[in-house]
């Protein structure tokens, strides 16, 4: 989410600075904890700005809540790549975890996406594939990348949506918030929770099966339709409705969304959009080359500039950009009740501070409570349909 920077340092007497950081400002407060832009300083007149995460005290006594704060700083610290935000370290600071992350001026896909739906475009094609091509190559080195051992790490995100992609001024692209992803190890190989949001997940993840990044490709797949349509794929009333989308309704081909859309690059986005996953990019460097070569035969820019140029005209000067902590769900300030949830793309930049809201699915509001079941019921026959019963046909 990117939040306006101040002229000057808005930190309060009582809490000047976290750790050996001097606080700048407040960015959001989110689910999970709170958001802070601060300058790093050291000898020398040494001085960085960075961006810290902060778990919030009351969740310290939920194991759950600190296992995913500390799952994000260990996946993170560990991957070194120019598309992906480097976390520089954990630690403690009296009664919370805090992370200091990289900082980048700029703003997300999400803020891009609700620009050009307010001018009724989607975005320009150079600019979507150099996004699409920088996410692709983010995936690929945090599923490809070894450890100590020289054994393939196997992290796969689980939650590629454009509040997590952040683009900058400068034109580069980072791939942020690990903080639900897994690596795929002999205790963690079975999706055993729905996380992610809701509008981007794989028909894998919603039916709590095993992932391998090919799951990170179909999200990505969403994300490059929404960019390259202007429309939100998956967007329904409700999360129970989407994840139903995602499952079962037919997914509709962007040409029939764009005129002139290109062919070649509809079958790339329909190959990542496969419900069946053997049927999709084995690789996200599959999908990537297959894009290179699509800007490549199109004459398409996808170099910087042409990203910093839709940046510059999409986002106000002087933004932070940072992944959310959970949803893309957020309730502004209680004077101005308004909830939004993932695939509306209204603009929040009028709410100095939001919270984002993790949607609790085992908790739903009463008004949803027989479409959860009426929906949970037909995907569960679907599954058994598919896996048990057609295989004793053939």
């Amino acid at each position: 989410m990117p939040a306006s920077l101040p002229r000057r340092a808005t930190t309060s007497v009582e809490h000047p600075s976290i750790g050996n950081y001097e606080i700048v400002a407040k960015l959001a407060t989110g689910g999970m904890g709170e958001v802070y832009l601060a300058k790093q300083r050291g000898p020398v007149a040494f001085s960085r700005d960075v961006v810290l995460k902060k778990l919030h005290p009351s969740f310290m006594r939920d194991p759950q809540f600190v296992a995913m704060f500390l799952n994000e700083a260990q996946i993170s610290a560990n991957l070194t790549h120019p598309n992906i935000i480097h976390i520089y370290e954990l630690f403690e600071d009296g009664d919370g975890y805090v992370l200091a992350m990289e900082y980048v001026r700029g703003g997300t896909v999400l803020r891009l996406l609700r620009a050009a739906a307010a001018n009724g475009q989607a975005l320009p094609l150079g600019p979507a594939l150099r996004i699409a091509i920088a996410v692709c190559e983010a995936l690929h080195y945090a599923y490809t990348s070894t450890d100590e051992q020289g054994s393939p790490r196997h992290v796969i995100h689980r939650d590629v949506s454009p509040s997590n992609v952040l683009v900058g001024y400068d034109g580069h692209v980072k791939l942020a918030d690990f903080g639900v992803a897994k690596a795929l190890d002999v205790n963690l190989t079975q999706g055993t929770s729905i996380k992610g949001k809701y509008g981007y997940l794989s028909p894998e993840q919603v039916r709590c099966h095993p992932l391998d990044q090919r799951s990170d490709i179909f999200s990505l797949g969403i994300l490059l339709w929404e960019m390259t349509t202007g429309r939100a794929l998956f967007g329904r009333d409700n999360d129970v409705a989407m994840m139903y989308a995602v499952v079962e309704e037919r997914i509709p081909r962007p040409s029939e969304k764009i005129d002139a859309y290109p062919a070649e690059l509809e079958a790339v986005v329909m190959k990542a959009l496969e419900r069946d996953r053997n049927d999709r990019f084995e690789t996200a460097l599959d999908m990537a080359n297959a894009l290179r070569r699509i800007a490549h035969d199109r004459g398409l820019d996808i170099e910087a500039p042409a990203l910093t140029e839709l940046v510059r005209d999409s986002i106000p000067d002087d933004q932070v950009a940072f992944g959310r902590i959970g949803s893309d769900a957020f309730t502004p300030r209680p004077s101005r009740p308004k909830t939004m949830t993932t695939g509306d793309w209204s603009d929040a930049g009028e709410y100095a501070s939001v919270e984002i809201r993790t949607p609790m699915l085992t908790r739903p509001r009463a008004s949803l409570r027989p479409v959860l079941v009426t929906t949970l019921v037909m995907l569960a026959l679907t599954t058994a349909f598919w896996e048990w019963v057609v295989p004793r046909l053939l």
